[in-house]
């Protein structure tokens, strides 16, 4: 194993995937962090592929591919619940303005 493909692993378990429920719990500010740490992760994994498919052991690139599946996949995720919590807020703020006329 390839010091590049030891540091993808480590990679892949840095992130701590929290369930749909506990990301209902974030507010929105910690789903917007999350999901540029995601991007930034994803992008690195990319870039981390490239030179496996050029330099990598047979396979290996396939190992970055899998992990940048799963990010994006987690990233989709985050994405919707941020996505849920912003109308949510949106809805209680014309609530609000709507009351007080």
């Amino acid at each position: 194993m390839t010091e590049m493909e030891k540091n993808l692993d480590i990679w892949k378990n840095a992130f701590h995937m929290l369930s749909r429920e506990d990301l209902y719990g974030q507010d929105i500010f910690e789903l917007s962090e999350m999901i540029m740490s995601i991007e930034h992760a994803i992008s690195y994994t990319e870039g981390c592929r490239f030179l496996l498919l050029c330099f990598g052991n047979q396979g290996s690139s396939d190992r970055a591919k899998t992990i940048i599946q799963g990010l994006e996949n987690y990233l989709q995720q985050i994405k919707d619940v941020h996505r849920f919590k912003a109308n949510e807020k949106k809805r209680k703020e014309n609530f609000l303005r709507g009351a007080n006329v």
